[in-house]
């Protein structure tokens, strides 16, 4: 009777330090900060300064984006810095206010994924009343993240020539490091036609693609996007291909994050035809016959978009 007396001592013992244990790490996983993905997101980072480069804090900062109506709120915090994480991509208005101090919008600010967007504000003395309206241009050089990326945003893949029934994945060759992108596979393993290349000499396999956040990896040939998002839904494809965040695992050639486009305030759309003749062709050098071989591809189609 002691002997089992003494073994659900233990197991009682044991079943309390679990529990503890189990109780503790909950409590590190609530009070621990949440991480704020970048990869499907970006953000605006900054400080907030006066004429003499002294810290203004407690300012509000208020990142608006036109199209969309939507808004985000921060405020500066003691050492002059403020953070707006999770942004859509998209073109802001960044609104700064403080006692004593002129506000100051700047316009025309770029967020895309897997960006850090910086903007310093340097503020002059008056009411708040008086406005000073500056017009943000883009960083030479980004000091904010330490990856390596390429980003295609929806004006690239919208006018640069697609072939390859007209797949973003084309732009590829844009990259630095890619060797040319390739269709190697047959219609019926691949319907969507994607495009294979490899990365700073990896093998192409260790590519890794996502839209707007899921996999989209081909289990059985892992080298093939299972889905080639159409060109006129695409906002962004960024490419990184070195230094990857720690969210943008099994990705050793690069990680291809494309993000598709949202409603806006508006109607908008676009129609196309993408004709392709044989007429139109050069004759392939190790072509024997006479003329060029028949082909003829037609690809119509359109999209609308809607308030949303």
């Amino acid at each position: 009777m002691s002997i089992l007396t003494i073994r659900d001592h233990k197991i009682m013992v044991k079943s309390g330090k679990l529990i503890a244990i189990s109780l503790l790490i909950l409590a590190f996983g609530l009070l621990s900060p949440r991480a704020n993905a970048q990869v499907l997101y970006g953000s605006i980072v900054g400080t907030v300064t006066d004429p003499t480069g002294a810290t203004i804090p407690r300012a509000a900062v208020k990142a608006t984006n036109p199209q969309t109506g939507e808004s985000r709120d921060v405020v500066s915090d003691e050492e002059r810095r403020f953070t707006i994480g999770n942004v859509l991509p998209g073109i802001y208005e960044l609104h700064v206010s403080a006692a004593g101090f002129r506000a100051v919008t700047t316009t025309n600010v770029s967020a895309t994924i897997n960006t850090v967007t910086r903007v310093d504000i340097q503020m002059q003395v008056g009411p708040q009343s008086q406005e000073v309206t500056v017009t943000g241009a883009a960083s030479e050089l980004q000091t904010d993240k330490t990856d390596t990326h390429v980003e295609l945003g929806s004006h690239e893949i919208g006018k640069l020539s697609l072939p390859n029934y007209r797949n973003f994945q084309s732009l590829l060759n844009l990259v630095p490091g890619a060797t040319p992108a390739v269709f190697t596979n047959s219609i019926t393993d691949v319907p969507q036609r994607s495009l294979s290349t490899n990365i700073n000499g990896t093998n192409r396999n260790n590519n890794n693609t996502r839209v707007d956040g899921a996999a989209d990896v081909f289990v059985w040939l892992p080298h093939a996007t299972l889905y080639v998002p159409p060109e006129e839904t695409i906002e962004t494809a960024n490419i990184t291909t070195s230094s990857f965040d720690a969210e943008q695992g099994m990705a050793g050639g690069s990680a291809v994050a494309v993000t598709t486009k949202s409603g806006t305030n508006q109607f908008h759309g676009v129609a196309f035809a993408y004709w392709d003749d044989n007429l139109l062709e050069a004759r392939n050098y190790f072509y024997y016959g006479k003329g060029t071989p028949a082909s003829l591809h037609n690809i119509d189609g359109a999209t609308l978009g809607d308030p949303s």
